[in-house]
């Protein structure tokens, strides 16, 4: 929670030397046009609940788990789960997801030994989703924690991809500050983490390709994900 809690005044101070504006997430060029921006309430930081989100209502559960072994091994652990009905989703469909992740340390040197996986499986939908750690030499360098993922929603194959820059400012994060999902090589929609009030950006066009993101999204938005935890 403390490099958590970091991250936070460090924005509030960049918000502050700009106008009082918060830190928001690059989108894809394009993107905020072809989509509609709504707001997750009812997650706050709390460990279940209730949420509502573009006509869609549910309940949510969610944990993180850390064991240290002196100072050479981390083991993290945890989830979430939810459930959802509404406009885009009349019969109601529920999600559960695990996360797993191993960090060792040699001296100054720290390194994935079983790198960051969230899997979630579905029931009362056609859905699977898997995110994993991916990280590439220029990543390790600068010690960020990319995320790649995929979700199978339907008859839509959604790719996942974690964001670490801000709008407006060459900074970037650790953690990850929100994801943008595409289909088809075309980003369809967006989430961004910042704040108790997940923000996402969902397509307008097409309903069932709405849906797809709805159901894909959710569970980014309750991954307490270690990078930002500790």
């Amino acid at each position: 929670m403390r490099r958590a809690l970091l991250l936070w005044l460090s924005l509030a101070v960049l918000a502050g030397c700009a106008s009082v504006r918060p830190a928001t997430m690059v989108l894809p060029e394009g993107l905020a046009a072809e989509s509609s921006e709504v707001t997750v309430h009812g997650l706050g930081g709390g460990r279940k609940g209730e949420f509502s989100v573009a006509g869609h209502r549910g309940s949510f559960t969610r944990s993180a788990d850390r064991l240290d072994v002196f100072e050479d091994v981390s083991f993290d652990w945890g989830g979430s789960s939810l459930t959802i009905e509404g406009a885009d989703i009349p019969a109601p469909a529920a999600a559960k997801c695990g996360l797993r992740q191993v960090t060792a340390r040699y001296k100054i040197v720290q390194f994935a030994a079983r790198p960051l996986a969230y899997e979630c499986d579905y029931t009362g939908a056609n859905a699977t989703l898997s995110l994993q750690e991916a990280k590439d030499g220029k990543d390790w360098l600068a010690s960020r924690a990319r995320r790649r993922g995929q979700a199978s929603v339907d008859d839509y194959l959604l790719e996942l991809r974690s964001v670490h820059e801000l709008d407006g400012t060459p900074l970037t994060v650790e953690a990850p500050f929100g994801y943008v999902l595409e289909h088809a090589g075309r980003a369809v929609g967006a989430i961004e983490l910042n704040g108790s009030t997940p923000r996402l950006w969902l397509p307008v066009q097409d309903a069932a390709l709405r849906r797809a993101v709805l159901l894909a999204a959710l569970p980014l938005a309750l991954l307490w994900d270690p990078a930002a935890l500790y």
